[in-house]
């Protein structure tokens, strides 16, 4: 399996997970032959129930540096940023992104 495969996998789960709690979710990066662009080249998902929007950065087996993040969630408090890293034999590790600061649950 190719690194593309795994990280569309472990979107995959994320979304199927998400769905099963009542979030509505998109898909929100755009592929094409040669390249690969998040929005706002940062996040993967958008998921949304009413009153709330999250948008969901994936990733496998290892964790971003998360300054990009907090800034982003610092300049556009309505959503909720999230990052969601899925650890082989482990499961995921949830970072919810607050302004200044993440929180970390599972």
């Amino acid at each position: 399996m190719n690194t593309y495969q795994k990280g569309m996998r472990t979107v995959k789960k994320g979304r199927t997970l998400l769905e099963s709690k009542g979030w509505k979710t998109a898909d929100v990066e755009t592929r094409s032959r040669f390249k690969k662009e998040d929005l706002f080249s940062l996040f993967d998902v958008m998921a949304i129930k009413p009153g709330k929007t999250k948008l969901i950065q994936f990733k496998t087996n290892s964790k971003p540096s998360m300054n990009k993040y907090i800034d982003f969630s610092r300049t556009y408090p309505q959503f909720e940023v999230e990052v969601w890293t899925w650890y082989d034999r482990k499961g995921w590790d949830i970072t919810l992104v607050v302004s200044s600061k993440h929180l970390e649950s599972k």
